[in-house]
């Protein structure tokens, strides 16, 4: 029994966190192309934020001048918690997309945390990515300048 142990605890193991890694999966692998750079891909599926409220949180990112053609995605409840994974997607995208990270900066505003991203390509597009931590949620939007 004492040698089945250790194979019993490693197996319950795996059960446990493979529902939560599907859910990681699930979450991260669906992505849709963004408008003016399609070699870009962002988490979306029931993430994309539309509407009215997309232009409430664009008014608060900082430093959006010169940039359009916004893009809002969301994550609210447990899916929040993912958001180092979701901005190191964005930002590996931009990456093989051959946009650099030229400028990163974070502050706080309220209770929300803001990070500002910017990526410039080689042939002088830039892209703005802006991360929102809010109490209920998280929202990234991109912005493209030009």
């Amino acid at each position: 029994m004492r040698k089945l142990l250790p194979f019993v605890l490693a197996l319950l193991a795996l059960v446990a966190v493979a529902p939560a890694q599907t859910l990681v999966e699930v979450q991260l692998v669906t992505a849709t192309a963004l408008k003016l750079d399609s070699q870009i891909r962002l988490p979306s599926g029931s993430y994309r934020a539309l509407g009215p409220g997309v232009k409430r949180w664009v008014a608060k990112v900082r430093g959006r001048e010169g940039f359009g053609n916004w893009e809002a995605y969301a994550a609210r409840g447990i899916a929040r918690n993912l958001r180092n994974a979701y901005v190191h997607q964005v930002a590996s995208a931009f990456a093989v997309a051959g946009y650099l990270l030229g400028e990163q900066k974070t502050f706080q505003v309220g209770q929300e945390r803001h990070t500002r991203y910017v990526f410039e390509s080689m042939d002088g597009k830039r892209a703005l990515l802006y991360v929102i931590e809010a109490p209920d949620a998280l929202v990234w939007l991109v912005g493209w300048a030009g």
